[in-house]
């Protein structure tokens, strides 16, 4: 169980983590967590991750479902491949707010996924 939040102590960096978390597709998370003191503010932050397998044609783009209900920067999504070849984002179909679209250099290769970004205005 998730605790509610509490700012940090004086003369601490970070707070501990409190995730308040929201249950979804793949083990979607949504968590507030303090940053550091010294005019940040706080940003609400978008996670999810799951597992996935290239299409069985190489060069046909494969849709991952992830959402998440804002769109993540090319550079939150982290793809890491369980085999011989390589996972990448196509760069002809950018993420969405529910889906990002991988290409493999093997067929059917399977991967592991995860992001993490920011909320809704907080791009």
């Amino acid at each position: 169980m998730a605790k509610p939040y509490q700012p940090p102590v004086s003369g601490q960096k970070f707070s501990d983590m409190y995730p308040m978390t929201k249950q979804g597709v793949q083990g979607n998370l949504v968590m507030d967590m303090a940053l550091p003191i010294g005019g940040v503010n706080n940003d609400n932050l978008f996670g999810a991750q799951g597992t996935g397998t290239t299409n069985a044609t190489v060069g046909t783009t494969q849709v991952i479902y992830h959402n998440l209900g804002v769109v993540p920067n090319v550079w939150d999504i982290q793809i890491t491949p369980m085999g011989n070849g390589v996972v990448y984002l196509d760069p002809n179909n950018p993420p969405t707010a529910t889906t990002f679209n991988v290409l493999g250099s093997a067929a059917s290769l399977q991967f592991a996924w995860k992001i993490i970004t920011n909320g809704p205005g907080n791009q």
